[in-house]
């Protein structure tokens, strides 16, 4: 990528948005059994900026609250130009959404928010191996018997 396909972010975020920044890290890393950075994430998950308004305005409101963006901890990111077009689209989107004026470090915990939930929900639906021919057979439910 060269430099004019990028850009330097400099942020000052929370410690909870930094412990955000690092699960979705570990998870990232995991999911490709490469050891990743935060800028590959972003760039990764750019694509998905439309998704991340389909979560409950409640929600992504309950979200802000519980993990506060601005703080004193300094990140710097290089990112592809279009992953910094498409953090600036999300916190645009959201700004009209949730009728606040958020900053480009609220559209970052949300794209890391989105990400991290669908992680979530792949462990614990892998945990339920509903991709077994059938899955309450085990249990007796399928032959309409309980246990």
């Amino acid at each position: 990528m060269g430099a004019a396909d990028s850009r330097d972010i400099t942020l000052n975020i929370s410690e909870p948005l930094f412990r955000l920044t690092t699960e979705g890290i570990r998870l990232h890393s995991n999911e490709t059994l490469h050891h990743q950075t935060l800028s590959n994430l972003i760039d990764h998950r750019s694509s998905r900026t439309e998704k991340i308004g389909s979560h409950d305005t409640r929600t992504l409101k309950e979200h802000l609250t519980s993990i506060p963006s601005d703080g004193t901890i300094r990140i710097r990111l290089n990112i592809s130009r279009t992953s910094a077009t498409s953090l600036d689209e999300v916190k645009d989107l959201l700004s009209r959404q949730l009728d606040s004026k958020l900053t480009v470090a609220d559209a970052l915990s949300f794209l890391l928010f989105d990400y991290v939930v669908e992680q979530k929900a792949a462990q614990v639906m892998d945990k339920l191996d509903l991709s077994g021919p059938d899955p309450f057979g085990r249990n007796g439910f399928a032959n309409g018997h309980s246990s």
